[in-house]
This record gives C-alpha cells, structure tokens and sequence, in this order.
C-alpha cells in the first residue's frame, strides 16, 4: 500500500534543485515509515537543551559549512539525531521553504524509511522517538488551533495530542501541509 502512496507523494513534491545556502537556514526531516500502516516520525527534545527543550519535531538543524546543501543537513542531523544511516532512507522530494516563529528559514525535506531499522536516539539530544500513524490524524488528534503572527500576517495551526505527545507550532504546520498534500493525492 505504502509504495503506490510514496510514488504518488514523490509526484507532488517538489524535486528542483536548492540555491547556495547564504544566510541561516535549517533543514528537517519529515520521515514516513513504509509498510501498510504508514507514520509520521517525530522527537521529543531532551529537557536540559537550551532551545526548543522537550518540544516535539522533526529531526534536523542547522545548515553548517561542511554541509554541500539542506539535504545534506538534514541526512547529518538525523543520523546524529536518532542513528538512522542516509542508506535507509529514500528521498520523496520536499516542501516549500517554510519559517519557523523566530523567523529562520526551514526545508522540510520528505523521505520514507524501513520502521524495522533499529534507531538509536541521542540522549544528548532527545528524549524520545516516536510515530504517528497516518491514520490517526483523520481519527482527529487535533484538539485546536493556535494563532501566530510573523511579519504583520496571522497564521492559524493546528496542534495535536498523541499517546501523551503534543505537536505544535512549525512541527505541526509541517504536518498540517503533508496531510493537505496526502488529502489532495487521495481524492
């Protein structure tokens, strides 16, 4: 099932190659296991950490020098994130460039990998990984909708509860534009 859905994915995204990286910018990771219960997976961010700390999202960061583009920032991010090798992951494409409330520019990057692959999350970095089913985000794990303003615009997103996670913010304005795109693809 999942394969006949990544194909159609891979056909709505975008696939052009990035400009030079030239100002501060990240790139994440939005990971969808294969097989026939496909999930989003996410992180929770160890408490000691300075930023964002026990807030949940994908895994990547920051752009740095010995990076040659995003994709690359991302691949390294998540293999020091959660031990997952670039080899067990095949690239879909990726969304528009989005910003986070701060203001940085973030790639989301959409990739499927093997769930049965083994990760190892970093506990310098995270507290948990975990996934959520496809299908429970048309159950309805939504439980509101938050307002944000950047640059004089109001920016509605949705938040949602999972097994005792909340996704919020950037993390679930991401996920509200793939299951938008999932949507589109199965109507």
């Amino acid at each position: 099932m999942s394969h006949s859905l990544f194909n159609a994915l891979s056909q709505h995204l975008i696939h052009d190659p990035l400009n030079l990286v030239v100002q501060p910018q990240a790139a994440v990771l939005v990971l969808i296991s294969c097989g026939d219960n496909p999930a989003i997976l996410y992180t929770k961010r160890a408490a000691h950490l300075r930023q964002h700390p026990g807030e949940v999202c994908f895994p990547g960061g920051m752009w740095e020098a010995g990076d040659a583009d995003l994709f690359t920032t991302a691949l390294r991010e998540t293999h020091e994130e959660i031990g997952l090798p670039a080899t067990e992951m095949h690239l879909l494409g990726r969304l528009p460039l989005s910003h986070t409330r701060a203001g940085t520019p973030v790639t989301p990057f959409v990739a499927s990998f093997n769930p049965s692959v083994p990760l190892l999350p970093s506990p310098h970095e995270l507290e948990s990984v975990f996934c959520v089913p496809l299908v429970a985000f048309k159950d309805g794990i939504q439980v509101r909708e938050d307002q944000f303003e950047r640059d004089g615009r109001v920016f509605s997103v949705p938040a949602y509860h999972y097994n005792g996670y909340e996704i919020w913010g950037f993390t679930a304005a991401v996920t509200a534009q793939l299951l938008r795109l999932l949507t589109r693809i199965a109507s």
